[in-house]
């Protein structure tokens, strides 16, 4: 198994009890034994229960590979019902994609599509993570620094040393930016395939925002890459706070966004905001598609041809990407935090 730095909480039984006890509502933010014990308390005194879905089964099946084996994660999913959200009158799915796959699970809760909110509309410089943050295993506000794969140059922070710049700046070189946590299931290792089928990726300057139990072979590939003359910069790895994420993403010519498995996808939205032009990977358990504005924006989870196809869509006409990206300024207003915290506090309202 892959170390995923998630610690488990140990469900302590008289603090659970005495917790409950003087709520008014629990809200079960995971589906783990901590909450099954909150929820059979809760259950004994009465205490209704809202819960919150904010991971799949293939979440952490992916840590073992075993992402696709249906079976396993139908029957992690089953216990997750049985022991926490039967037991909730309202269950939050952060995306319509969510409510969808619990909708037929007939579990008894009210499912209430609710997003889990971005700052809007800029995040401000604070000691808090904001969801890109936590998304991207970055640390707080702060702190951050930038680790180059081997090979050529860095694309680094500041300009090229050559003085060539983006073609937004009258240059010949794109700047791609990749947010998410490096591992399995955020599949980046599919954009670094994708670079072999890209008639641009020797224009291509690549940031991988995010730290993860598969950073080391995802930088060995991308040292490949720059030694095969694929890529003639070597990809930046680096973790950012809110302002750097933020800084990223101004300075990107387009986002791509390549997990297969993601029950909303808010770091996504976080970059879409300032105006980059996406590219998201279409998958069965992914709710982040729901942010494309254009076809030519999705492709197919996996499919590195298909990726390749559509970056270089968007890449070979900068008119076209320029008009596309302005779609997106301003696409997290219906994502506002307050608007959520808004509508989940009526929920507890409505079952208290």
């Amino acid at each position: 198994p892959v170390d995923q730095g998630h610690a488990f909480a140990r469900a302590e039984r008289e603090a659970v009890r005495a917790g409950v006890r003087w709520a008014d509502v629990v809200h079960l933010e995971e589906p783990f034994e901590l909450q099954a014990r909150a929820a059979a308390a809760a259950r004994a005194a009465g205490t209704p229960c809202l819960g919150t879905y904010h991971i799949h089964p293939e979440n952490l099946t992916a840590t073992i590979g075993l992402a696709g084996l249906r079976p396993l994660n139908e029957a992690v999913l089953a216990s997750w019902v049985r022991r926490v959200y039967r037991h909730c009158a309202v269950v939050q799915c952060p995306s319509e994609n969510v409510r969808e796959r619990l909708a037929p699970l007939h579990m008894g809760a009210r499912l209430v599509t609710i997003s889990n909110g971005v700052p809007a509309p800029a995040p401000a410089v604070s000691a808090a993570r904001t969801a890109a943050d936590a998304d991207t295993g970055a640390p707080p506000t702060g702190a951050g620094a930038a680790e180059p794969a081997e090979g050529a140059p860095s694309v680094g922070m500041a300009p090229p040393a050559d003085g060539t710049a983006r073609p937004g700046a009258g240059g010949n070189r794109y700047r791609v930016l990749v947010v998410g946590r490096l591992s399995r299931e955020k599949d980046q290792g599919t954009v670094l395939r994708a670079m072999r089928h890209s008639a641009n990726a020797h224009r291509i300057d690549l940031v991988f925002a995010g730290r993860g139990p598969m950073g080391a072979r995802l930088r060995r590939d991308s040292a490949r890459l720059v030694r095969s003359g694929v890529l003639t910069r070597s990809p930046e790895f680096a973790f950012f706070d809110a302002d750097g994420l933020a800084a990223q993403a101004r300075a990107a010519d387009l986002y791509v966004h390549s997990a297969t498995i993601e029950v909303e996808g808010l770091s996504c939205l976080e970059v879409l905001r300032h105006g980059v032009v996406p590219v998201i990977a279409r998958s069965p358990h992914s709710a982040t598609a729901q942010f494309a504005r254009d076809p030519h924006s999705l492709y197919r989870a996996g499919d590195a041809r298909g990726l390749a196809r559509a970056i270089d869509y968007w890449l070979d006409d900068d008119a076209r990407r320029r008009a596309s990206a302005s779609r997106y300024r301003g696409i997290g207003a219906q994502y506002d935090i307050r608007r959520c915290v808004g509508a989940l506090i009526d929920e507890y309202a409505a079952i208290a």
